[in-house]
């Protein structure tokens, strides 16, 4: 069955950085590994292809069996948590528990509350309410719009919350919950869902082991979970290119990781990680550090320019750090299932964490877009540059050879 594609992005146009004269600088070549506090993420991700069906258990014994669009859904869910900070094996098992006993895993539309919902990609039409999607969750309760809730990233995302959460604890996700690891895992689904039936998520935990079992080859345990809180919060990201652009390959074919033109994928991203790429198509290896970093930390990226010229751009070259060979510049189009517009509170959140691993001289555009919204964010080791209002440019044109930093 085809996956339903996750994660659209909006924008509409590949955009320009500054138009400032470059100077050369060479491929970053740093074995090390670059660690953040930062960027903690579970040791747990995804392993082979989804399968056509899984059949499962219920603790009162009920048998079930989940379709392969199901079993995308628990793939979403799990990339999400895998990538976001805290979450952990327990987190995994509560949020598959959650979406087991609401939707069954489905993603669903409300027509009688919401008629438009009927427009999203969805999986059949609820009527709890005016809840929507995987979680059952509610514009009205403050969770996000239709068009948010109608995107099962999103929703995985505001199911656990944080600070790197769409909804900043208002409705409050599952990391927002004080001594979440405390309760029992179905107390903790239903202090995120506050359901009039507090008792239903505890019978779906068999069924969100063997899931989990099935999609990552992991059997989670109290064990593996205290693994997770043991790597002191921090994770890691290879300072080898083409192991940076097969995560990115990875997260590609989960729907975590989008291009706004598909041969930015095919002729710069494809060929790093299959180690075929052309002179004219290398990346800095910091560019995609940042991206990995970027995916880490929000759970799902979406981009819009890398190296000019390997596309057949000329566009303000050779002057823009699109245009340097290897190319400097990485264009953001979204976070954590939040489009961009260089003023939005993503693009703020994004801002303070790159600040936080970049070097100086690093920059950022779309400052007059930040400034006309009453928000002039300060950074200490990016600067920053006026651009057109619907993306996030990041470069490293000043930066050296300085390697990213915790």
């Amino acid at each position: 069955m085809m996956k339903v594609v996750l994660g659209i992005i909006t924008a509409t146009a590949v955009l320009f950085g500054p138009a400032l004269t470059m100077i050369g600088v060479g491929v970053l070549v740093n074995p090390a590994l670059v660690n953040t506090e930062l960027c903690a993420t579970s040791t747990i991700t995804l392993s082979g292809s989804i399968p056509a069906s899984l059949t499962a258990t219920t603790t009162g014994g009920a048998a079930m069996t989940l379709d392969q669009t199901q079993l995308d859904r628990a793939a979403t869910i799990i990339t999400v948590g895998s990538h976001t900070s805290g979450v952990g094996t327990t987190g995994l098992l509560i949020a598959l528990m959650a979406a087991l006993t609401e939707s069954n895993l489905r993603m669903l539309a409300n027509t009688t509350a919401y008629p438009e919902s009927a427009d999203y990609p969805h999986d059949g039409d609820g009527s709890d309410h005016d809840s929507l999607g995987l979680f059952q969750m509610r514009p009205a309760a403050g969770w996000g719009s239709v068009a948010q809730l109608m995107d099962a990233t999103y929703q995985a995302a505001a199911f656990y919350g944080g600070p790197t959460g769409p909804n900043h604890g208002s409705p409050r996700g599952l990391l927002d919950v004080p001594n979440w690891k405390s309760l029992s895992l179905g107390a903790a689904a239903q202090a995120v869902e506050v359901s009039a039936f507090p008792d239903r998520y505890a019978s779906y935990e068999p069924v969100a082991r063997t899931i989990l079992a099935a999609l990552t080859g992991t059997t989670a345990t109290a064990a593996t979970d205290a693994t997770d809180a043991a790597s002191g919060g921090g994770c890691s990201v290879s300072g080898d290119a083409q192991q940076l652009a097969q995560t990115l390959v990875d997260a590609h074919a989960n729907g975590t990781f989008k291009t706004l033109a598909p041969e930015m994928f095919t002729q710069e991203i494809e060929p790093t990680a299959n180690g075929t790429v052309t002179t004219k198509c290398r990346i800095d290896t910091r560019v995609l550090q940042m991206i990995v970093l970027t995916l880490n930390k929000f759970g799902s990226v979406g981009i819009s320019d890398l190296g000019r010229p390997c596309v057949g751009s000329t566009l303000d070259c050779p002057s823009s750090p699109h245009c340097s060979t290897p190319d400097l510049a990485v264009d953001f189009t979204s976070v954590g299932g939040q489009a961009l517009n260089g003023s939005n509170s993503a693009d703020v959140a994004l801002l303070h964490y790159l600040d936080t691993i970049l070097p100086d001289g690093s920059w950022a555009g779309q400052s007059e877009c930040r400034t006309s919204a009453g928000d002039a964010v300060q950074l200490d080791h990016i600067g920053q540059f006026p651009d057109t209002c619907n993306h996030q440019h990041i470069d490293i044109r000043s930066a050296g050879t300085a390697p990213l930093s915790p």
